[in-house]
């Protein structure tokens, strides 16, 4: 074999191995697991992006947090069995059981946690119908422009990180701290799938409205204070909410009429939408109105 030729198969050997060794790209080398939206295999995919979602999840060392576990706690295939009569009550955790799984929604144990100051559903109408109307334009839009070079401010005399605050604000218990701040257990329950998490890694802390929609929706025209501000809201709007990871991964930046939650929690998600582009002067799409209008057209409170 040639020396160039050697050379060759050497890079192409080196670039494909790259991306997955380097610090910080692990979300990009190991995509969530195919949703029932995910497109048919032969079809055209866009390159992921999880440039947002890397800053809302754990860190790389915290484990394959990028693959939910095959089996739930009965053993059976992730969300195909209910559990048993008999199971173990809600905050029991049986002897080698995943630390995630997904259930029926009428088997639900966890309740979900919704950020705070969600509008009930005669008050989300009366808000979506204020909203101008325009637009969207994301052009520019780099996530810097909502903290830095950080992904969470701190808060507070323990200068705990939002991400921090909001897994101990939406655990369903008392969250387990290592030291003041890291957390690294509790349970959560993540309305967008229906998966009950107990391991943080799990768990993602969800703009509700993506920061790239917020930017395309007015956002380009705040201040960097406003728009730090906005990406780390934990008690003005309805902004952040802890979900899994995998369900974080498919919506990644998409709008109400490219993507929504699993079935029973459409309600909530489209009444925290609206509560959040309100509450900052956001606009809508067409299409975007048109999809929440028929959300809540179904919605009770």
């Amino acid at each position: 074999m040639s020396r160039s030729r050697r050379l060759v198969i050497t890079f192409a050997t080196a670039a494909a191995l790259l991306p997955a060794a380097l610090p910080g790209t692990a979300a990009r080398a190991t995509p969530p697991p195919p949703g029932p939206d995910a497109p048919q295999s032969g079809h055209h995919r866009a390159p992921l992006d999880y440039d947002e979602n890397e800053c809302e999840g754990a860190t790389a060392d915290e484990g394959d947090v990028f693959a939910p576990p095959k089996t739930d706690t009965t053993g059976h295939p992730a969300g195909t069995h209910a559990q048993p009569p008999h199971a173990q009550p809600p905050h029991a955790q049986p002897p080698h059981a995943q630390t995630s799984h997904t259930r029926p929604a009428h088997h639900r144990v966890l309740p979900q946690k919704w950020p705070r100051n969600v509008p009930d559903t005669k008050e989300a109408v009366r808000m979506l119908g204020d909203l101008k109307v325009r637009t969207f334009n994301s052009r520019g839009y780099q996530r810097k422009y909502f903290g830095g070079s950080s992904c969470w401010v701190r808060h507070g005399i323990d200068q705990c990180t939002t991400r921090e605050v909001a897994l101990k604000l939406q655990s369903v218990v008392p969250a387990k701290l290592d030291g003041r701040c890291k957390v690294v257990g509790g349970r959560w329950h993540s309305e967008y799938d229906n998966r009950d998490m107990a391991d943080p890694a799990h768990v993602d802390i969800d703009h509700i409205v993506p920061l790239r929609q917020a930017w395309g929706a007015g956002a380009h025209d705040w201040t960097d204070r406003k728009r730090r501000e906005f990406a780390n809201d934990l008690t003005a709007s309805p902004e952040l909410v802890a979900v899994s990871t995998w369900s974080n991964r498919r919506k990644m930046d998409k709008g109400p009429d490219q993507w929504m939650p699993a079935a029973g929690a459409e309600c909530n998600y489209s009444r925290a939408w609206i509560g959040v582009k309100d509450y900052y002067g956001l606009s809508v799409t067409t299409s975007e109105k048109a999809k929440l209008t028929q959300v809540l057209s179904g919605c009770r409170d």
